[in-house]
């Protein structure tokens, strides 16, 4: 983000760039980059705001990260070396420090919903379910509910899909509206939930193996402590580099679809979702080493806690 910001017109015309300076060398394609990026107008009064917030990003007095050491630990070492200082703090996955995810009298699960999803968790065989969400703002036209509706019944997979629901407009129009007879076609293999759903309790429970998921920081961050797969739909923002560290760099995923408009063939999704219960193994193993990786970052002593008593420490310090 700073250094296509800082380029902006260079960039704007490239059908890829490489970012040599970065781990790895990364190559990413225009299409890839940011959507408000390729929006922005020179000399415009909004942009350059725009423009000049996120430049400063990288020139305030510290950065504090939500992310651990086992995800991105040479990107946070990048990170300080770029903007010259130790003041960068990695302090997550902060989904863990709420109350107990595997509790179901917690506060954070008392609503009926969640007892409903949970009672049917409950019934799996571990591992054997597939989360699928795209976050609250990605509506699907009727085209892709259609091809991912048909895709999870074709898997034959045990699956909880989230869909969410637009406006009676939109709905009239097609978009976010669940197949008719859909939901009847695959009673006992499917749960199918409109609106809010409990992700981070879903994610955590021992019956849910993978999860098909447009790669949101938030969402990856949840997946990886709850040590499930990632069925990678990328679609924006900064989606396609969250894609690429999973499935590339550590392993935990796939890529099954990409692009916020692209309809997926519902044979070729059905079969990667069925392959990733029953013959991802090594994929499982990783993604349940991550979480274990991500547990110990947030215990005491973890690199993750040390990160934030060292932030707090050197807050405190500049009131001194």
């Amino acid at each position: 983000m700073d250094y296509i910001w800082n380029n902006v017109e260079e960039l704007k015309s490239l059908s890829e760039i490489e970012f040599r300076h970065l781990p790895g060398s990364l190559v990413i394609k225009q299409e890839h980059l940011p959507p408000v990026f390729k929006l922005y107008k020179r000399s415009d009064p909004v942009w350059e705001f725009v423009r000049d917030g996120i430049i400063g990003n990288t020139k305030g007095w510290g950065c504090v990260l939500n992310t651990f050491d086992a995800l991105e630990a040479e990107y946070v070492r990048y990170l300080k070396a770029y903007v010259g200082h130790n003041r960068v703090f990695d302090v997550g996955p902060l989904s863990l420090t709420g109350p107990n995810v595997s509790d179901r009298g917690s506060s954070s699960s008392g609503s009926d919903l969640n007892d409903q999803v949970l009672t049917w968790l409950d019934q799996c065989p571990d591992g054997s379910v597939v989360y699928v969400c795209f976050g609250s703002q990605k509506l699907f036209r009727k085209e892709q509910m259609e091809a991912l509706a048909n895709g999870l019944e074709k898997s034959g997979t045990r699956f909880i899909w989230v869909a969410k629901s637009g406006t009676i407009q939109q709905q009239d129009e097609g978009y976010g509206v669940v197949p008719e007879g859909f939901e009847q076609r695959i009673a006992g293999q499917g749960l199918v939930i409109r609106g809010w759903a409990p992700q981070v309790l879903i994610l955590n429970h021992k019956a849910v193996g993978a999860f098909l998921s447009h790669c949101g920081w938030n969402s990856i961050l949840e997946a990886a402590a709850g040590g499930v797969m990632i069925l990678a739909w990328p679609m924006e923002a900064d989606q396609y580099v969250n894609a690429r560290l999973l499935v590339d760099d550590l392993g935990v995923g796939v890529r099954v679809c990409e692009g916020r408009d692209s309809v997926p063939d519902s044979d070729e999704l059905g079969r990667a979702i069925a392959e990733v219960i029953t013959k991802g193994e090594g994929m499982k193993g990783k993604a349940k080493d991550l979480k274990a990786e991500a547990l110990v970052a947030m215990s005491h002593g973890g690199s993750s806690m040390k990160n934030l008593d060292r932030f707090v420490e050197q807050v405190c310090q500049l009131g001194a």
